[in-house]
C-alpha cells in the first residue's frame, strides 16, 4: 500500500511541474527578445529614461512615443538626437551620428557587439 502512495505522490508532483512549465513557462519564455524581435525602427532618440516603477530598467524614447529597452551598458553609448535603425525580424540595433556608428545585440550576453 506504501508503494503505490509513493507512486501516486510522483506522478502528482511529475503532473503539477509539467503543467506549470506548460503554462507559465511558455508566456514567458522569450517574450522579451520576441518584442524587441518584432519592432522595425527608423527614427530619432526623443528621450532616454530610467523606469524607477519597473526596476530601473533604462528605455529609449523614439518617434512620437514609441520606447524599447535597452541594457544599461549602452546606457552611456546613446544620446537624445541620435539616429537608431533596427529591421524587423532582428535583435541588432545600430545607433548613430555624425561622429559614431554603434552596433547592439540583444543576444550578444553583454549587450555589446565587438
Amino acid at each position: 500500500m506504501n508503494r503505490n502512495r509513493e507512486l501516486i505522490i510522483i506522478f502528482v508532483i511529475i503532473t503539477l511541474v509539467f503543467l506549470y512549465k506548460l503554462i507559465f513557462s511558455s508566456k514567458n519564455k522569450g517574450s522579451f527578445l520576441d518584442e524587441i524581435r518584432d519592432k522595425d525602427i527608423k527614427s530619432m532618440v526623443s528621450k532616454k529614461y530610467i523606469n524607477s516603477d519597473n526596476h530601473n530598467i533604462p528605455f529609449l524614447v523614439y518617434g512620437n512615443k514609441d520606447s524599447i529597452v535597452v541594457y544599461r551598458d549602452w546606457w552611456d553609448k546613446v544620446s537624445v538626437g541620435d539616429s537608431i535603425l533596427k529591421p524587423k525580424g532582428s535583435l541588432e540595433i545600430v545607433i548613430k551620428n555624425s561622429d559614431k556608428i554603434e552596433k547592439f545585440d540583444y543576444e550578444d550576453k553583454f549587450g555589446l557587439d565587438n
